[in-house]
């Protein structure tokens, strides 16, 4: 069974990956009219963080079964894979609506690079708090 500390830090690197890694690329994707959702929506972006520590988790959880991979690239595959895939075949079904929420192919190219950069994001954030940035009781948690 994982740490406090491990659970804390995938948790937090989760949840910090939003603000710091996806919101950013949504908005300049935005800008250019190519993302289907306004970036840094205040209640959207409480909620996204929210979810995305459940994210961060299950990454810890999958990490050792992608050591062979880079932690930047298992990050940045597990983000455009993992949260997609439960974003446009589970929720969207859900919500009613058409798989991948009926987006043309551009949007949904935005929505993976946007989720690829958060799971890159979460990757790099757990390198942060190994590092100790937050302390070295978390850092602990990181490895």
């Amino acid at each position: 069974m994982p740490s406090l500390n491990r659970l804390i830090a995938g948790a937090l690197a989760g949840a910090m990956s939003v603000p710091c890694f996806h919101q950013p690329v949504a908005a300049i994707l935005g800008a250019l009219d190519c993302f289907p959702a306004p970036a840094f929506h205040l209640p959207g972006l409480w909620r996204g963080m929210a979810f995305s520590m459940l994210w961060g988790l299950l990454f810890l959880w999958l990490r050792p079964r992608l050591h062979r991979l880079p932690l930047a690239l298992a990050g940045a595959l597990y983000g455009a894979i993992v949260p997609v895939a439960y974003l446009f075949f589970v929720m969207a079904p859900w919500h009613g609506a058409a798989i991948a929420y009926g987006m043309p192919p551009h949007l949904m190219l935005a929505v993976v690079l946007a989720h690829a950069v958060f799971g890159f994001g979460i990757a790099a954030w757990l390198v942060l708090l190994r590092a100790g940035l937050l302390g070295p009781w978390l850092a602990r948690g990181a490895e």
